[in-house]
């Protein structure tokens, strides 16, 4: 990139930078839901537990990296593995029978096998690694089913998909959490004070 090396050059690069925002600005999908939820979960807590059962879909380079990291983790076992082929999750269980764990059950069938997972095992948690795509109704699917969701990076596509979350979180109480180190930072929690107070 060229430096700007008159005031006129400089001026004219951010006239054309303001000028490209806003027209990517103006496209973006903007919220119709106005004011706070009756139950928002931010001072939500769920009751201690001894033992975590967790339910880990995606089991490609990522979730085994997570899978792994979970068999370290006082307290949790991961107990329903999930991923459309059938070899990764066996590598994913083989991770955690190799920890000292009983094997868990595998969830192989097709795309919504995750719904199954979510509806017939016993789970406090659904771990969530898979693509993109399927981060929101993974999540939203472990909800309904009385399940907390922890999702990779991104958890939503959409603005809709980020409400259909918040709303699934609060009506379940149960938590949803985008698995990334900065979300509950200063910064991201001024930001969504700010949102909430409509400035």
């Amino acid at each position: 990139m060229e430096q700007c090396n008159t005031r006129r050059e400089f001026l004219k690069a951010a006239g054309f930078c303001a000028a490209a925002g806003t027209v990517l600005f103006t496209g973006c999908q903007t919220s119709t839901r106005k004011g706070l939820s009756a139950a928002p979960m931010t001072a939500y807590g769920s009751a201690p537990k001894d033992l975590i059962r967790v339910g880990f879909v995606g089991t490609g380079n990522m979730g085994t990296s997570h899978v792994s990291n979970l068999t370290r983790v006082d307290g949790c076992q991961i107990v329903a593995i999930c991923d459309l082929r059938p070899e990764m999750a066996r590598r994913a269980a083989a991770i955690v029978t190799k920890a000292g764990f009983p094997e868990p059950k595998l969830y192989t069938a097709g795309e919504l096998d995750f719904v199954n997972m979510c509806e017939t095992e016993d789970l406090d948690l659904v771990y969530n690694a898979a693509p993109w795509h399927w981060h929101t109704p993974i999540c939203l699917a472990a909800m309904k089913n009385g399940k907390h969701a922890a999702s990779e990076v991104n958890i939503a596509l959409s603005v809709e998909d980020c409400w259909q979350l918040v709303e699934t979180s609060e009506k379940t109480r149960r938590h949803c959490v985008m698995m990334e180190n900065c979300c509950y930072d200063s910064m991201e929690m001024l930001t969504m004070n700010m949102i909430r107070q409509g400035l």
